[in-house]
């Protein structure tokens, strides 16, 4: 089934059937029956939620039994198993895969993502914070996520079938999916946990593959930004033959890359170094700064200490006085002066995927038909010079051997034993890189087919197995780095390390470095103190699943229609690594600087994060049954009145039990108007990786209330197998109408409301609120227990600043969200206006309103309200306009996200709280003709015309380090203005 440009099926009475063996009589019911929805769908590309489900029509359409397992497959409405064509309750919309790549021609994901109910998504081109490291960077890809309540609560699909997780925390990389031989994508805005299971919280993403396809198409292009970098090429081949008499094979086969930003500094607002400072409150509020340097180290290191201090040693190892710049309102951090601060972040990291999918289906006869298919896919990424560490407190001992004679002569006179010297050290960590790659195979075989001529039935096995590697080339090993930092000279004059002489054999092979200075240390010495570390996560499923619906009898309004499922999954998690994280009070992290003379012991062995081994898995079985309960059809006011209603009980062998439901209602008092109603109980699982997820170590920067301290901490975090699902209440009301004096136009307008309680959250003991809380409290909440100090609560001085903070998975959480979509869409003939006037004009507004998103991390912290906060407005506006004449048509779409205000917390006073609204706009102006007798498309796409910059809004995460971190909001473009020409041939 081949849909035109429009969303509509196209050719259903002469596409020629790819099996021998069809029915006439048969084809003519579902040519009736797709007609029937057909005139149902919008007639715009993207379908309305109200429209992808006008198909009552074809409820009581008779159905030839031959016909039936190929045709009705293809017009399944995603968010039910009831395959009997009606109007669910729940709202849907049908993106048609050709409108999507019109303005988006990157990939569909991004198309997606483009649309008003998708926001928070992380995306392959979107904004990097330039965070990440071996262990945190598991997010590349593209992971979809409706109404930023998050990713791993939005179910992604496959034909109606579970995706197998790609991800180490369970999620779905929708890159991963044969985009060439997508027809449509089915969004469900509404919670699906009772018909589909686990993490259909917020709704579902539904791929939908044209299993039918016949010929050859293929597909070439490649684009730049005007700034001449972010390069990509996309290639693709798909075909589809009747093969073996009653067979069809379909395949394709696709390659994407694209060479992305590679530092901040290629854009200009990445130059200008933005940060907060202030306390946030209302005494001293929040100010975005610009050009901020840490006050108290330098490239080349800051004296801090001994008859050096406050001198700084310049690229040639001199000292020279150190300029610390115009002092902020927060500790360490200045305006201008010699302080150092973070370059070469990747803005947005390269990526590289390779995919390869084929499907056999075999007619076993009229009622009955097998099927195999095989996914593979490679997506690779590497951001380069990603990886940061913290200023370095280094202790340099007298004797030194890379300290000039003057200077030994200094601290020889001062009778100094030795100083400090802070030290960022971005001429180590610009060698770094971390590259990460993940594979993922998915083998799925099923039959399906009718009995009795009026039930479907549908059993399948699915095996999916994913691996992510993740690779940190050139991470620093700090005992390496000390062994060689103490560089002195030998009784033959030679510069050794220190440790070769007092411990032989303890340190083979140190290679003494010198730090005076920016990018003094030798390539010998680099290489000795790099090391790679690695960490790589398996994923493995398999799914099996049993499905019959179709009418179990009929009462007086019309046939009952049923819907019974079961499924069984097995899955498991195991990650091995080469670098065990250690943390302050683990024995082995003293006992890795035996020997060693220095200061203060680091916080760990590696400079970077490193990831902890795991290993778990379970297992969960579910039954499931959904019905369609006609109540009045075609009485006055009541032309149709229906009831559905679904319920699942799932037995989890890690949490045990869990129960959800789904009742809806569909009314429809005339033709043109129909109202719909839900209300639902849905559940999101704990992924493997929350429940079993080993030691982790991050680094965070720390404004410590308690000590005064801006510094950086150690945050230990880990899994928590004694978490259960969280559960979600959802309830959805929308009206729908189509005026049938007004020809193809429609309107819908849906208002939906989620409560979460017991969601899956997390303590962080590095939390502003949780450090304020334990301050007000003298120490005595339960959340100081979350951070590690050296000495007791009651010393407040520099020394007690945290050594270590916990960040585990509880269910603690409460989140909450309400807000209203709409659709809109209209198409005719300028003709119809004035008979000279030629082509046609295709129009589609898509709006969502989500005022509410309150969440409370833990029961005693503050409720926060991230709707209309950075990343996510609160007013989202989609609006495409299409104009097709004969070969030639051009689309326009247009995007707006509303203003924003800096914080959804209120204790967080900001001197600017707003952040202004912003528009986006795309063009594409494609051609089509003939090439030796085969149809081709030429286009060529201008995505962000009016090349609008990103809003300027440093994750406060990152604050008081400068450059480390997003410097714009999230969600928004950081590309610019990007060109993208390319060709598409249908064989």
């Amino acid at each position: 089934m081949q849909f035109d440009r429009f969303g509509r099926i196209q050719g259903a009475a002469s596409a020629p059937p790819h099996k021998k063996t069809r029915d006439p009589k048969g084809e003519a019911m579902i040519t009736k029956l797709m007609t029937a929805l057909c005139g149902g769908v919008s007639v715009l590309a993207l379908a309305s939620p109200a429209l992808a489900q006008q198909v009552n029509a074809a409820a009581d359409a008779p159905v030839s039994a031959s016909a039936a397992p190929a045709e009705l497959e293809a017009v399944v409405v995603t968010g039910s198993r009831i395959r009997n064509g009606f109007a669910a309750p729940t709202p849907v919309t049908v993106a048609t895969v050709d409108q999507l790549l019109q303005t988006t021609p990157s990939n569909i994901p991004e198309a997606l993502n483009k649309l008003p109910q998708f926001a928070g998504s992380t995306t392959s081109v979107g904004s990097g914070n330039g965070a990440g490291s071996g262990a945190s960077n598991i997010f590349s890809g593209n992971f979809l996520n409706l109404r930023s309540f998050g990713a791993i609560r939005t179910l992604i699909l496959m034909d109606g079938r579970r995706v197998p997780a790609t991800t180490l925390n369970g999620q779905v990389d929708t890159n991963t999916l044969p985009q060439m031989l997508v027809q449509r994508v089915d969004v469900v805005t509404g919670g699906a946990s009772a018909v589909y299971g686990s993490d259909a919280v917020t709704g579902v993403v539904n791929f939908v593959l044209d299993t039918h396809f016949t010929g050859l198409k293929a597909q070439a292009q490649t684009g730049v930004s005007d700034r001449q970098d972010g390069g990509s090429l996309k290639l693709g081949v798909a075909g589809g033959a009747d093969v073996f008499d009653r067979g069809h094979v379909i395949w394709s086969a696709e390659h994407y890359q694209n060479a992305g930003i590679k530092s901040h500094e290629d854009r200009s607002y990445g130059t200008q170094v933005p940060v907060y400072t202030g306390g946030g409150t209302a005494a001293n509020p929040y100010v975005l700064t610009y050009d901020a340097r840490l006050s108290g180290a330098s490239y080349g290191g800051l004296a801090t200490s001994g008859p050096f201090a406050g001198q700084q040693f310049l690229s040639d190892g001199t000292l020279a006085p150190f300029n610390k710049g115009v002092a902020t309102k927060t500790n360490g951090i200045a305006v201008g002066g010699d302080g150092a601060y973070y370059t070469g972040l990747n803005l947005v990291p390269n990526l590289r995927t390779d995919q390869g999918f084929g499907r056999f289906e075999y007619d076993f006869s009229d009622t009955t038909k097998g099927y195999i298919q095989v996914s593979g896919t490679e997506s690779r990424t590497s951001n380069l010079r990603n990886s940061n560490a913290p200023p370095n407190s280094l202790t340099i001992y007298s004797g030194n051997a890379f300290l000039t004679p003057s200077e030994q002569a200094t601290l020889t006179g001062a009778r100094a034993a030795s100083f400090n010297m802070s030290r960022l050290n971005r001429d180590l960590a610009l060698d770094a890189t971390v590259d990460q790659t993940t594979t993922a195979i998915n083998v799925t075989t099923g039959l399906t087919g009718t009995l009795r001529d009026k039930y479907i039935w549908d059993v399948y096995y699915t095996h999916g197995e994913a691996r992510v590697r993740s690779d940190l080339q050139n991470n620093i090993n700090y005992p390496r780095l000390y062994a060689a930092l103490d560089a002195v000279k030998d009784s033959s004059g030679a510069t050794v390390c220190r440790v070769t002489i007092t411990n032989p054999g303890l340190y083979p092979g140190c290679v003494p470095i010198d730090l005076f200075g920016n990018n003094s240390a030798s390539a010998a010495a680099k290489a000795y103190i790099y090391g790679e570390t690695q960490w790589q996560a398996v994923n493995k499923v398999d799914d099996f699943s049993a499905t019959i619906s179709g009418e179990v009898f009929r009462n007086w309004a019309g046939p009952v229609s049923a819907a019974l499922n079961y499924e069984y999954r097995s899955q498991s998690l195991v990650e091995t690594t080469n670098a065990a994280p250690v943390v302050a009070g683990d024995p082995s992290l003293t006992s890795s600087f035996t020997g060693i003379r220095m200061g203060a012991v680091p916080t760990s062995i590696w400079a970077y994060a490193t990831q902890g081994p795991m290993s778990g898995g379970n297992n969960v079985w579910e039954i499931a049954g959904e019905t369609v309960f006609p109540l009045l059809n075609g009485v006055p006011f009541a032309d149709k009145l229906e009831l559905n209603a679904a319920a699942r009980y799932t037995e989890y062998s890690s949490s045990g039990p869990a129960t959800t439901w789904k009742v809806g209602l569909n009314y429809q008092p005339f033709h043109d108007l129909r109202f719909r109603l839900t209300e639902s109980r849905d559940i999101r699982a704990p992924t493997l990786a929350d429940l079993y997820s080993g030691r982790t170590i991050a680094f965070l920067n720390v404004n410590d209330p308690h000590t005064g301290v801006n510094g950086v901490v150690a945050v230990q975090g880990g899994g928590n197998p004694n978490l259960v699902p969280e559960v979600a209440r959802t309830s959805t009301a929308g009206v729908v109408y189509t005026p049938a004096f007004i020809p193809r136009f429609s309107i819908s307008l849906d208002y939906y409301n989620i409560e979460i309680r017991d969601a899956i959250g997390t303590i962080n003991g590095s939390n502003t609120a949780i450090l304020q809380e334990c301050e007000a409290s003298g120490g005595a909440s339960p959340l100081c227990a979350t951070v590690v100090r050296p000495n007791p609560f009651s010393d407040h001085s520099a020394a007690n600043f945290p050594t270590l903070v916990y960040n585990y998975s509880q269910n603690i959480a409460q989140t909450y969200t309400h807000g209203i979509d709409a659709e809109a869409s209209y198409d005719f003939e300028l003709s119809s206006i004035a008979a000279s006037l030629p082509g046609k004009v295709d129009l589609r507004l898509l709006y969502a309103y989500q005022p509410v998103l309150k969440s409370r991390s833990y029961p005693t912290s503050q409720l926060t309200n991230a709707a209309g906060v950075a990343g996510l407005s609160a007013t989202r506006i989609t609006g495409m306009f299409g104009y097709t004449n004969g070969p030639f048509s051009v689309d326009w779409q247009l995007r707006y996200l509303s203003k924003q205000n800096r914080s959804g917390n209120p204790l967080q006073i900001y001197a600017d709280p707003a952040l202004p609204a912003i528009f986006y706009s795309d063009v594409n102006v494609a051609y089509r003709f003939i090439v030796a007798g085969h149809d081709t498309h030429a286009f060529f796409t201008v995505t962000n015309l009016f090349d609008q910059a990103p809003r300027i809004s440093p994750s406060t995460t990152f604050a008081g380090i400068p450059g480390f971190g997003t410097p714009s909001v999230v969600g928004d473009d950081v590309m610019g203005r990007y060109f993208t020409v390319g060709v598409r041939l249908r064989y």
